[in-house]
């Protein structure tokens, strides 16, 4: 049976940290939407070409282009047993997700949802200190952090109610240490099966 999962949550939220334990846990293929872009952006390709302009002003890069790069990464592993962090941003980007693995015949299980304080998140960026000065990314500047949560802020509710009404939401408290929040996501997964 193939598991395939989403996890969202505003910038910082600890989303990578949970789904590197999830697809080792799970067995399934790791994709970052965040790397995807960057590596697209490094690789000087035109969608990474087209995304810089908008990750730079800490805008979401717009849709066709983020499908476009999921759907040729989820194909190279037959559309299965995956976690995608960092997607859907948007309402419309989850109805074409869901819409694509239906086309694929392959269900779309959960879209898991960090819930992490504003106050939380920049807590834990002032605990990393020079981590998060990182030079090698453009966009995590205090200024582009704070576009990213209001762009966040912007669009979580429309995911969640969506989410919610088809039952493949799953909110979490992200507030809390590392273990406590994997391990309620890991008895939601097994409660699916």
């Amino acid at each position: 049976m193939s598991l395939n999962l989403f996890i969202i949550g505003p910038s910082g939220c600890g989303k990578s940290t949970q789904a590197k334990l999830l697809a080792e846990k799970f067995n399934l293929t790791h994709y970052s939407m965040g790397q995807l872009l960057r590596n697209e952006i490094e690789a000087k390709s035109e969608i990474g070409l087209k995304a810089q302009s908008y990750i730079d002003q800490g805008h979401w890069v717009p849709d066709d282009l983020v499908q476009e790069l999921l759907e040729s990464n989820l194909q190279k592993i037959n559309n299965q047993d995956f976690i995608v962090d960092g997607f859907p941003r948007m309402l419309e980007q989850g109805i074409a997700v869901e819409k694509y693995l239906a086309s694929q015949n392959q269900p779309l299980d959960l879209v898991i949802h960090l819930d992490v304080t504003f106050e939380e998140i920049m807590a834990r960026r002032a605990k990393m200190g020079s981590e998060f000065q990182d030079a090698s990314r453009s966009d995590n500047t205090p200024q582009a952090v704070t576009a990213r949560q209001k762009s966040y802020n912007d669009t979580i509710d429309q995911i969640k109610n969506h989410f919610l009404t088809t039952q493949k939401m799953f909110n979490v408290d992200g507030n809390r240490p590392i273990d406590p929040i994997f391990d309620d996501i890991v008895n939601k997964i097994n409660s699916l099966k």
